[in-house]
């Protein structure tokens, strides 16, 4: 979807780019998606809207990572692969963030997660818990949420759970990314 010169790939990693202008003559993209850029990662697009190139201001230019008017010139004939006419035509504006190489990561670290997420998760966990003649899966999340981090063999004490029961549980909420290692 998005295109990217390598050259700037560490830019928009740090944080350092946050505008493109993409040459497309349609919106490809919505604001409050997330997007995946080719050998980059995912963005989060905050706004999109067209703007003529001639109104392209040198904040907006220095945002984007180039040092000149004609470089920035150069390389968005070379992402167009056509000849542009810079008089006339305009380019989609997409102020966006970096938000990484995985998505989990992102929701975990960002807590966004939509509400039907949250109630599908809900739903398997109560199910799950109902199924077992012991419940153990919202009295492990309660310790490991106090706790922080606890031993299994903490847990095995703490829940009266075998090892090898406590690993596979594990694994189950692992399954969910309700836990990570």
């Amino acid at each position: 979807m998005f295109r990217f010169l390598k050259k700037y790939h560490d830019d928009i990693k740090s944080g350092k780019i946050t505008l493109t202008f993409q040459p497309w003559d349609t919106l490809r993209v919505l604001r409050g998606k997330i997007y995946r850029a080719y050998n980059l990662g995912l963005l989060r697009v905050l706004d999109v809207d067209f703007k003529r190139l001639t109104d392209i201001t040198p904040e907006e230019l220095k945002r984007c990572g180039y040092s000149s008017l004609a470089t920035f010139q150069r390389e968005f004939e070379e992402m167009a692969d056509r000849g542009v006419d810079f008089e006339r035509e305009r380019a989609v504006r997409i102020e966006f963030e970096y938000i990484g190489e995985d998505i989990e990561n992102y929701k975990k670290a960002m807590g966004n997660v939509k509400d039907s997420e949250l109630y599908n998760l809900k739903e398997k966990l109560i199910i799950d818990d109902q199924k077992n003649a012991r419940p153990w899966i919202i009295k492990t999340l309660r310790l490991l949420r106090e706790y922080d981090y606890l031993p299994s063999k903490d847990l095995e004490k703490r829940l009266r759970i075998p090892a090898e029961r406590i690993r596979y549980n594990m694994k189950k909420l692992k399954a969910l990314n309700l836990i990570t290692s």
